[in-house]
């Protein structure tokens, strides 16, 4: 239950990140209580960083931009967004100071007033302290057989970007952490696998193959939800060896019947993914890098209804003084054609009882996904008030982007 008011109100917070809102109104931030390991479970990453700037951001973000110190989990950032309003949840985030985050999101890591303690303070000190048994005492015990609980055993669904993998049937959570059988890492991912029984060690690898093979149809097919099932569990000091390089400090790898598991995320991150996890449908998302993905990388733009009764206004054509675009909805059928619309630019610009109707996204369209961007307030007003400058920016969709912005910022000096 606590993790449903959690994540609520996360995805209240996280509306501002995505559109810009019909009105505004006044929002009382709070949230039920929650434990610290519900909090880090919950976190994509969780690390301590120090300020150097923060600016205002399209429509009411700010971007902090930091300089990462010590990762309890997941991969440092180099900048977070937080609600600028604080009725919103936003963080009161300033420059010179050092925080520990709890960022959510893997493309633009959120953090809300709850997800951001001063470094200074009594609530910062016992986080890190709590963090650090829970991420660093993980030393070799002596080898030992344990009955343990496996929970959500098969009901795990696994993505690598939009591919979807299906469930895999044999992995579980034990002890807070996903476990998957070694085997996981050949069938399922693109990695080599293998168990040296000499020198007691896994080795995982990446391989030449480039393809998914396609999954097997009855692991695309929804399981049965149970209970907890009691497994029995032999560990010996499993050495993991990722890409070369030994894991000093990670869950213990154990047999299984006639299995080796292995903790999921730390191997996953080490072979340089970043890890997503869906608790609400029980699914592990592997994002690659932005910085990692070869191919073009093409700039688009949308708009979005702000009441969001419409569906997005996908962009094909930018003028001087028209606009044209195609109404895209999730609920319409993929079967259905859906033509062109060309209207004069100002249309986007009306408002309805007194506020904006249309927000502006941009995005860079990839291979295996859409890179949201973050829009500078002065490239917005540019777009908005210059015919001449809306010219540029029309010449530049649909096309790569030499670079990716800066911290995800999209300015007027990427269209000069």
């Amino acid at each position: 239950m606590k993790g449903r008011i959690h994540g609520l109100l996360c995805f209240v917070c996280l509306l501002g990140l995505f559109i810009s809102f019909m009105t505004p109104k006044a929002y009382a931030c709070s949230r039920g209580p929650t434990t610290f390991e519900e909090d880090f479970l919950e976190a994509s990453a969780i690390f301590t960083a120090k300020v150097t700037s923060v600016d205002a951001v399209y429509p009411s973000q700010k971007i902090a931009v930091v300089e990462p110190d010590k990762a309890f989990k997941g991969q440092s950032s180099t900048f977070v967004v937080t609600n600028d309003d604080s009725d919103q949840c936003g963080a009161g985030i300033e420059v010179g100071e050092t925080y520990l985050f709890y960022s959510r999101g893997w493309d633009l890591p959120y953090v809300s007033v709850f997800d951001t303690h001063l470094l200074s303070t009594e609530r910062a000190e016992m986080l890190t302290h709590w963090l650090l048994n829970r991420t660093e005492n993980q030393q070799p015990k002596p080898p030992r057989t344990e009955t343990i609980l496996a929970y959500r055993q098969g009901e795990i669904r696994i993505f690598v970007e939009h591919h979807d993998r299906g469930y895999s049937k044999k992995s579980f959570i034990t002890n807070n952490s996903i476990y998957v059988p070694l085997s996981f890492f050949n069938d399922t991912l693109w990695h080599s696998a293998d168990w040296n029984e000499d020198k007691n060690e896994i080795v995982i690898d990446t391989t030449n193959r480039l393809e998914f093979e396609e999954p097997d149809p009855n692991a695309l097919l929804a399981p049965h939800r149970g209970a907890p099932k009691e497994i029995s569990a032999a560990y010996n000091d499993i050495k993991i060896k990722v890409k070369s390089e030994t894991l000093k400090e990670h869950p213990e790898a154990f047999v299984s019947g006639d299995e080796i598991f292995v903790p999921l995320r730390v191997v996953a991150e080490k072979l340089g993914y970043e890890v997503e996890w869906v608790d609400t449908s029980s699914s592990v998302i592997l994002h690659i890098p932005l910085e990692k993905q070869g191919g073009p990388k093409t700039l688009a733009m949308r708009y979005i209804n702000n009441t969001g009764l419409e569906g997005k206004l996908e962009i094909e054509r930018l003028t001087a003084n028209e606009i044209t675009y195609r109404v895209y909805h999730e609920l319409l059928p993929k079967s259905i054609e859906v033509k062109p619309e060309t209207v004069p630019f100002a249309e986007l610009l009306k408002e309805e009882l007194g506020y904006r109707k249309y927000g502006v996204q941009f995005y860079l369209k990839m291979d295996k996904q859409d890179i949201r961007l973050l829009v500078s307030h002065e490239l917005l007003h540019k777009i908005e008030s210059d015919a001449s400058f809306r010219e540029k920016v029309g010449a530049k969709l649909g096309q790569p982007m030499s670079e990716i912005p800066r911290n995800r910022i999209l300015a007027v000096k990427d269209f000069e």
